[in-house]
């Protein structure tokens, strides 16, 4: 019989597993919604080429309204897939950040300087390009922020397809450049995006935020207190001109990261509890305690739960929604691009060209050069069982910028045509990035393995026999 695995040692709770369980489980739903994701901008873009494709468009500029009392809401279906969805996408992101900062990878300053190194060159490259392209004060020139982000989701899912070929150091420090640059883009789109901005109504958000870390500190740990002064969080900002999905991020940082009970607590009231359902059960008993059974699986199940995280509660619920719900629902909103109605000369313009350029070229220009100038200084080094030329090959990936990029772009630039073809140069620049880094990483990989094989003759010379009968005649005393 296998000896048990044992996933705690002399009372303390094994480190390594604690960091990579919610990554592997952040990875297989982030790998396989990147597939879905792919699939929903296809079908966008096909569904807004048919004839009926002015449907599609009238769709997302429906307008939809809440109303409750004096406040009332009245905006496009757009609006909610962009501003109130993709709300729950941030908070999501700033969960993440939170969790990396904590037991992650950016807990670790020697771990996480790598790929932070590499985001930033992944960010500041690309908006140079751009604006070289469109220099300040020209009408394309706002929208330097386009070509700055990576889609987690695609570039994860296209890693997948590589298997166990990937080094697990790869996958995370990928991971945590695309967190660090999710981080920058919000930055971003605080700063850059945000217009007419009113004091009050942000100064309310403030005392709403620091209201939500009062009730982190007082160990609050239900939901609900959380969603509705989250809720109100929103609707200030919202009111305050700063763009709202920053609110997602503001939440997240305030969701409780401890546990109620610890390890050993959870320890002994399992076991105890254990000890009285085996009781109860006994099959030498006529009657069982039905009302006893239950309240020891009642008080387990909240044993459970006390022993996890709210942050990790909230992850753990929100993932799956983002991975198969949200990102496909944006996706369908804002991938559609109506190809006949933009002007040809729009497609060569120096928007779509600085786009293209920043997201294939600029991208992996940032992050490898960051990198390098990083390791010539002995700042950094290179992750665990990757060298340089699978280092670039996966730097190609960084271009696939769809989510952020998309997003950015609406909140950019206002003209249909020129979003359009804003958005046709983040979809071919993105594809064109996963293929070359798919491309570029099989090579690679291929090129490894066949170099790890060992050398074996393909024909083994034949040596002399020595004591054939023909070299070595045997003594005629012998014969005899």
């Amino acid at each position: 019989m296998p000896p048990k695995r044992r996933y705690f040692k002399k009372g303390k709770p094994n480190q390594i597993l604690r960091v990579i369980k919610p990554f592997r489980e952040f990875m297989q739903y982030e790998a396989a919604g990147g597939l879905v994701l792919i699939s929903c901008v296809i079908i966008a873009l096909i569904v807004s080429n048919l004839p009926f494709g002015s449907l599609y468009f009238l769709l997302w500029e429906t307008d939809i309204g809440i109303s409750v009392g004096p406040f009332s809401i009245l905006q496009p279906l757009i609006f909610w897939v962009n501003d109130v969805l993709m709300v729950i996408f941030f908070f999501l992101i700033g969960l993440e950040i939170k969790r990396e900062v904590l037991i992650g990878e950016l807990s670790s300053p020697e771990n996480a300087i790598a790929p932070i190194i590499g985001a930033i060159g992944g960010m500041i490259v690309p908006a140079l390009i751009y604006l070289v392209i469109n220099p300040p004060g020209t009408g394309g020139a706002n929208s330097w922020a386009i070509p700055i982000a990576t889609d987690i989701a695609i570039t994860l899912g296209i890693l997948s397809l590589f298997g166990k070929r990937i080094p697990t150091s790869l996958k995370i420090f990928v991971t945590t450049l695309a967190i660090v640059d999710d981080i920058g883009g919000v930055v971003v789109i605080a700063l850059a995006y945000s217009h007419g901005i009113d004091l009050v109504h942000l100064g309310i958000a403030a005392g709403v935020f620091v209201l939500l870390i009062i009730m982190n500190r007082l160990e609050i740990r239900q939901t609900l207190p959380y969603a509705i002064f989250g809720v109100l969080l929103w609707i200030e900002f919202l009111l305050s001109g700063v763009h709202p999905t920053i609110a997602g991020i503001l939440i997240a940082i305030t969701i409780p990261a401890t546990t109620k009970i610890n390890i050993q607590e959870f320890n002994e009231i399992s076991s105890e509890l254990v000890r009285r359902l085996r009781a109860t059960c006994d099959p030498d008993m006529e009657d069982i305690d039905i009302g006893l059974f239950l309240n020891a699986t009642k008080t387990l199940e909240m044993a459970c739960r006390d022993v996890e995280t709210p942050l990790r509660q909230a992850e753990h619920a929100l993932t799956k929604w983002l991975a198969f719900v949200i990102i496909p629902i944006f996706a369908l909103a804002n991938a559609g691009v109506a190809f006949a109605t933009v002007e040809g000369s729009l497609l060569i313009s120096s928007v779509p060209i600085g786009i293209i350029l920043g997201l294939i070229i600029g991208k992996p220009l940032g992050v490898i050069l960051s990198i390098w100038i990083g390791i010539r200084l002995g700042v950094i080094k290179m992750p665990e069982g990757v060298n340089w030329e699978i280092m670039m090959s996966t730097a190609f990936l960084t271009g696939i910028g769809f989510t952020i990029s998309t997003f950015i772009a609406s909140l950019a630039i206002s003209e249909f045509s020129l979003l359009s073809a804003a958005k046709g140069a983040i979809l071919i620049a993105s594809l064109v990035s996963g293929l070359l880094g798919f491309f570029a990483l099989r090579y690679t990989l291929r090129k490894r393995e066949i170099a790890l094989i060992p050398y074996i003759p393909s024909e083994i010379p034949k040596t002399p026999n020595i004591i054939s009968s023909e070299n070595n005649p045997a003594p005629e005393s012998i014969k005899a």
